[in-house]
């Protein structure tokens, strides 16, 4: 049995719009964990963080768990970006195949960095100003060959000043179907569950809604643009996302990527991409580089007044 493209494209209407009912329910106060919300993967990054509907990718797992279906084999995947001031990030995940699904045990953090640290009560010294740690475990299953859902169940502890801290359970809820002619659907519920509560009044979840689109297709012949390169085979992929978080306006961004086969079986994809309507925030670069199992990536996202980011990612397929 086969889903037609039609009855994919009602599918995941109806997910978005029960989606988008769920979310509204949620709009009460200001969210907590931000963090829960800042996917930090180099190639996701390069493409202007428009990643909903991109199958195959372990980065999936930060912007719709369904996509993780489509990951080939047991792969390892690391990220690191700088954050403003001192504050860093990382990121880790492992999706493993179990019969027919794909589990994907997976680590997110964020470090602001140090701040002095002066009490009323005399507690003072050099402390972390805010330490987020994120524990998820994803599970993928394509009950056809071309559809795929998802789910992620998320612990999320965060720090301040080492002096106090918050706890909470989030939920994420995907589908996406990836069409033979290079076309695909995604949509995302992400983050509902607990509010963070530091003392006896807590903020919301921060809630997210996500859909978008990815077309895939080949380039032929793959030196089109340059016919004195050494190129054996070329592709394009082109995305683009609605998000929105809760108690936030919706934005849209988009993103491009061209994956070339050089010399040697090597891979070279250049990436880029856009984040429309944000204040602070705008283009997006990136390029990877995949010899063998193991692939390079590194993206730079711009910032006008603040610190523009630079995520880094290594993954090795086993």
């Amino acid at each position: 049995m086969r889903l037609s493209h039609s009855g994919a494209v009602f599918f995941l209407g109806a997910v978005l719009i029960t989606f988008a009912a769920a979310g509204a329910r949620s709009e009460s106060g200001l969210t907590g964990a931000p963090i829960l919300n800042r996917p930090i993967g180099a190639r996701s990054s390069g493409m202007g963080r428009a990643f909903t509907a991109v199958p195959g990718d372990a980065e999936s797992v930060m912007y719709n768990p369904a996509g993780l279906a489509f990951v080939p084999g047991l792969r390892a995947c690391v990220s690191y970006m700088n954050g403003f001031d001192w504050g860093n990030y990382g990121f880790a995940a492992v999706p493993v195949k179990v019969g027919g699904l794909v589990l994907t045990p997976a680590f997110l953090y964020f470090n602001s960095g140090k701040m002095e640290l002066n009490l009323s009560d005399g507690t003072s010294g050099n402390v972390v100003a805010e330490l987020d740690m994120v524990s998820m475990l994803s599970a993928a299953y394509k009950p056809l060959p071309e559809f795929a859902v998802g789910a992620t169940v998320k612990r999320t502890t965060i720090e301040l000043a080492e002096t106090a801290s918050a706890s909470a359970l989030h939920y994420d809820l995907g589908a996406l179907y990836a069409m033979k002619s290079g076309l695909s659907l995604g949509a995302a519920l992400l983050n509902n569950g607990q509010a963070v509560k530091f003392e006896e009044k807590g903020d919301p979840a921060p809630a997210a809604i996500r859909a978008g689109f990815s077309y895939k297709f080949e380039i032929n012949p793959p030196n089109l643009l340059d016919r004195s390169a050494d190129i054996s085979y070329c592709d394009v992929v082109i995305t683009s996302d609605w998000s929105r978080v809760v108690k936030e306006k919706g934005y849209y961004q988009s993103g491009l990527e061209m994956n070339m086969k050089m010399r040697n079986s090597i891979f070279l994809s250049l990436r880029a991409g856009y984040l429309f309507g944000r204040p602070e925030e705008g283009i997006t670069f990136g390029v990877g580089i995949k010899s063998g199992r193991w692939d390079f990536g590194f993206g730079f996202e711009t910032a006008k007044k603040l610190d523009s980011r630079r995520p880094v990612s290594l993954s090795y397929e086993f």
